[in-house]
């Protein structure tokens, strides 16, 4: 099973890409430009979503709650 980390979130929330989103590629959770996405890749999350829900400032436990969110869907 795949698990989002609180590392992942925060490394979504500092990115410096244009439109970075994390996604599942090829079994391993990363944070690439939207553009370089997939079809077999698997969409988690975007930075704008990130920042809507959490501000631009996140938390260590605000990073581990949405990590524990994000894995959850990713298991259902």
């Amino acid at each position: 099973m795949t698990t989002v980390t609180a590392n992942d979130v925060r490394v979504l929330a500092r990115s410096r890409d244009l439109d970075p989103v994390l996604a599942v590629v090829d079994g391993e959770v990363v944070v690439i430009p939207e553009a370089q996405l997939k079809e077999a890749d698997v969409l988690l999350c975007t930075q704008q979503k990130l920042v809507r829900e959490l501000g631009d400032e996140v938390s260590d436990i605000e990073a581990q709650l949405f990590a524990g969110r994000l894995s959850s869907l990713l298991a259902e």
